[in-house]
């Protein structure tokens, strides 16, 4: 570019702006009217003084609820990181805001205790705390510490320790077997109650180790110590030792022995496997889940005992029209097998914590077959209809047609509140031969297929 170019373009843009400075002098000046500046206040439409009242009083409740969601959102991750190991890119790409939350919890559901509570969680990239305390009564407490070690991305794996402590002040003991007051292992002493109740005191410390090691597969193991101590409840019309003959209850309980039991420490553990092809797990999502797991127990100290546990549960998650419609058959097993001819406390015998009527049946061998339909009416929102069936033997030989005959059902329906990753809150109403069931769950999600915690 020559410097004579360069001079003339320098004098004609001079020369533009000496222009349009002077015609902007010689305008005439406008009317202030006519002058528009910007809008200083919002238009206002009917209503909205009603609505900014509404916001202001609902301020505190809303930022409560939206806190709580999304602490009980860090406690369903944490107890998915401990026990699921989960896919590491459904929850690193949408973090939640902040790394510590305290929150209320809440359990109620037909013949139980009320409990309400508070959980904290603190949570980093490669450790998360959570402390839980809950309240029911003064002999109806539950406390509970966990620490949790994560890995990475390239080699997702999940370390807990964890404490915890509960006191049950009730708890309804049916005997064993399909049909109890018809079970010789039995031994009633009135005619009137075919249930006697029980106080239980749970003391346990876990250690646990979960790693996936493909997309779909992961392996666990874990090891408890733990003593459960059984006493004659308080203001009870019907004790064990009211409806039972006395010695008629297997290891840990001796009415009218108050040292039986009570110093006994058991050692338990278990491995266990599962392939889970759900991309998510807890919102509906299609795909197939199969378990299997095996766990030894012995006791360190007091009466001798010695068991196995084995079983698995395989599921199915079929779409019906859309993703978001699941309709799921399932099937659990539970086999305990005692070792050494040594009898196995009544309270380690399995119960049927996956049939939704009133878990009322325990035996060495335990079946629970279900059929689940559930949609998604909004994120994180869904529905649940579902019947299942349940039945008991003492062992896998005497397993036969009279069992399936005398199969128990329930059906009802159910909410669900979840994340991706896992279930948040849960509310359900099943309806079986013993009567309705409601049961409500916030804030303090269980381990799904848990031996460990759900015993």
């Amino acid at each position: 570019m020559s410097p004579c170019w360069r001079v003339g373009s320098l004098a004609a843009i001079v020369s533009l702006l000496a222009t349009t400075a002077a015609a902007e002098e010689d305008a005439p000046p406008l009317d202030p009217e006519q002058v528009v500046t910007g809008i200083a206040d919002p238009g206002r439409e009917e209503g909205d003084t009603a609505r900014d009242v509404g916001n202001v009083l609902l301020w505190l409740p809303r930022n409560v609820i939206d806190y709580t969601f999304r602490g009980t959102s860090a406690a369903a991750r944490f107890v998915a990181n401990e026990n699921l190991v989960p896919r590491y890119r459904q929850w690193v790409g949408a973090p939640l805001d902040g790394d510590f939350f305290v929150f209320p919890t809440f359990f109620a559901e037909t013949g139980s205790a009320f409990s309400v509570g508070v959980r904290m969680i603190t949570d980093s990239p490669r450790v998360t705390t959570s402390h839980r305390f809950g309240f029911g009564g003064l002999r109806d407490v539950v406390a509970e510490s966990r620490v949790l070690f994560k890995g990475t991305e390239d080699l997702p794996f999940a370390i807990s320790l964890e404490g915890y402590y509960e006191l049950e002040s009730s708890i309804d003991y049916h005997g064993i077997g399909l049909r109890p007051r018809l079970d010789g292992r039995n031994s009633f002493r009135v005619a009137d109650r075919d249930y006697g109740e029980y106080t239980e005191r749970h003391v346990r410390t876990i250690g646990s180790l979960g790693m996936r090691l493909t997309d779909n597969l992961e392996i666990f193991q874990s090891v408890s110590l733990y003593r459960r101590e059984v006493f004659e409840p308080k203001d009870s019309e019907g004790s064990l030792s009211d409806v039972f003959g006395a010695g008629s209850i297997a290891g840990a309980y001796v009415p009218g022995d108050p040292s039986a039991g009570r110093n006994t420490w058991m050692v338990y553990a278990e491995m266990a496997a599962r392939f889970d092809s759900r991309r998510y797990r807890g919102r509906p999502s299609t795909g197939a889940l199969v378990e299997g797991y095996s766990g030894g127990a012995r006791s360190v100290t007091g009466d001798r005992v010695a068991f196995m546990r084995v079983g698995g549960r395989a599921a199915g998650f079929i779409p019906i029209y859309r993703d978001t419609n699941i309709l799921s058959p399932r099937i659990v097993i539970d086999r305990l097998i005692p070792l050494n001819d040594l009898e196995v406390p009544f309270n380690e015998i399995p119960t049927q914590p996956d049939f939704r009527g009133f878990d009322y049946r325990r035996d060495n061998f335990s079946v629970v077959m279900s059929l689940d339909y559930t949609w998604q009416v909004a994120d994180p929102l869904s529905l649940r209809t579902f019947l299942d069936a349940a039945t008991v033997a003492p062992s896998v030989a005497s397993f036969s047609l009279q069992q399936i005959k005398s199969m128990r059902f329930a059906g009802g329906l159910g909410i669900d509140f979840y994340t991706k990753t896992a279930t948040l809150a849960r509310l359900g109403l099943a309806m079986s031969g013993d009567g309705p069931r409601l049961s409500v769950s916030v804030g303090a999600p269980e381990g799904f297929g848990d031996r460990q915690h759900r015993d």
